[in-house]
């Protein structure tokens, strides 16, 4: 690796001061700390891109008591669904029962068409 860069995939190394060791001192900005991958950074390192934010395990346990009024679809996102299920009492609970299934099997994605977080 030359000047902190890799030749053959691009990899730069660099280092970020992390703002939980050092505190900012009075009139200097605060400064997140950030993860370089493949010459993107990522800003919050605690987030893994390709992958929702929401929670798997809350969003099944929302779907099996609140599913057939689409809580677990308001949480994903996905608003007018929710109000489809909320009107329709879940699609007449037959789409309650997929979306339990679709679930827990690691199918079911949010807004975005992303999986959701284990």
């Amino acid at each position: 690796m030359e000047n902190n860069s890799c030749g053959y995939c691009g990899y730069k190394e660099e280092t970020i001061p992390n703002s939980a060791t050092v505190p900012p001192q009075p009139g200097q900005p605060f400064v997140q700390s950030q993860v370089i991958i493949n010459n993107q950074t990522i800003p919050n390192p605690g987030v893994v891109p390709g992958v929702s934010k929401k929670n798997k395990m809350v969003a099944l346990l929302l779907c099996i008591f609140l599913g057939v009024l689409g809580v677990h679809r308001f949480y994903v996102g996905k608003i007018g669904t929710g109000l489809l299920y909320l009107f329709t009492g879940g699609l007449f609970g037959i789409g309650w029962i997929i979306d339990i299934i679709l679930i827990a099997v690691g199918s079911f994605k949010d807004q975005f068409d992303l999986p959701l977080r284990q």
